[in-house]
């Protein structure tokens, strides 16, 4: 489902945050201009075509002077990690931007073990009363589920009206 949304929106610029063994940012990095990756963990796998980031996520955002056009939360599955995450990402993020978060649906309370997605599934009503400017959907998809995050009034029209209104 990622990797089609990427490519639909013609994804420019995108960041994850948690790895994991690669397999999305590996894909996304074949038809993205700039893809990267940040884990505390050394990714070892067969595609580096992205750009590797050995760190934690605050580190990250303490360093990073880059905006994303898309970003992936599957780092940390605590809930306070996953707020500090996603508030720094919101920072980051480029007009008409997307927010991908997953653990947000948990299939069953095994889930919410901090194995699998732990407690980050409580981001969405974060999201709900703390962002009211912010429109959301949850697709309850394999075992964990995927948020889909982005500010309501960015859309392809406004964007065209606003640059339309700047040259008339």
């Amino acid at each position: 489902v990622i990797l089609d949304i990427l490519k639909k929106v013609n994804c420019q610029k995108y960041l994850e945050l948690g790895i994991y063994k690669g397999d999305i940012i590996s894909k996304a990095s074949t038809f993205i201009n700039k893809t990267v990756g940040v884990d505390i963990i050394d990714y070892i796998g067969p595609n580096k075509q992205f750009h590797f980031v050995k760190s934690t996520t605050d580190e990250f955002f303490n360093k990073n002077k880059e905006n994303f056009d898309v970003i992936f939360i599957d780092a940390d599955h605590k809930y306070e990690s996953c707020v500090k995450d996603f508030e720094n990402s919101l920072k980051i993020l480029n007009y008409n931007g997307f927010i991908f978060i997953h653990d947000t649906d948990p299939i069953s309370e095994k889930y919410t073990d901090f194995g699998f997605c732990g407690d980050s599934y409580r981001i969405n009503d974060y999201i709900y009363k703390h962002h009211q400017d912010l429109d959301l959907i949850t697709l309850p998809l394999t075992e964990a589920g995927l948020t889909i995050v982005k500010r309501k009034n960015e859309n392809r029209y406004n964007l065209y009206k606003n640059i339309k209104d700047k040259l008339i």
